[in-house]
C-alpha cells in the first residue's frame, strides 16, 4: 500500500497506510493509531480523512479501510475478532501487537453480519 502525505498549516506528515490500525474522530481532529500502539493527532476531521483515503488508494481495488459509525475508520487487514456482547472489536498483526476498541452493539452487530455473509462460504459455524 502507499504512503499518504498530509499537509497541514504547520507540518507535513507521511503516513504508512499499511501500519495504521484505525482513525478515531476527536472533534475537528483525528487520532491515528498504528498497530504497534503509537498515536498521532492530525488537524483534519474524520470525514476529510475518509475523502483523502478514497483518493489515495488505487481505484478499482477494495479499500482495507472501513468507516464504522461517526467516529471510527478501521483497517480491516488487522481484523482479529468481533464480540458483540462485550462491544469489542480486536485488531492484531499476529506479531504481538493487539488493539481492542469499544464499539456500540448496533454497529458491531451489523458489521459482524456483513463479514459473516462475506465469508459464509469459507467458514464453519461453531453453533450447533
Amino acid at each position: 500500500m502507499a504512503k499518504l502525505c498530509l499537509n497541514s498549516r504547520d507540518e507535513l506528515l507521511f503516513l504508512d497506510l499499511d501500519k495504521i490500525a484505525f482513525f478515531k474522530a476527536n472533534g475537528n481532529y483525528t487520532n491515528i493509531t498504528y498497530i504497534e500502539g503509537q498515536q498521532q493527532m492530525i488537524t483534519m476531521g474524520l470525514s476529510k480523512v475518509e475523502q483523502v483515503l478514497r483518493t489515495a488508494l488505487q481505484p478499482g481495488k477494495p479499500s482495507p479501510f472501513l468507516r464504522l459509525g461517526r467516529s471510527l475508520i478501521i483497517n480491516q487487514s488487522y481484523l482479529y475478532s468481533i464480540s458483540v456482547v462485550r462491544q469489542r472489536l480486536n485488531l492484531s498483526d499476529f506479531c504481538g501487537h493487539t488493539l481492542s476498541l469499544s464499539v456500540p452493539k448496533p454497529l458491531l452487530r451489523d458489521y459482524k453480519d456483513k463479514i459473516a455473509l462475506l465469508y459464509s462460504g469459507t467458514t464453519k459455524s461453531t453453533n450447533q
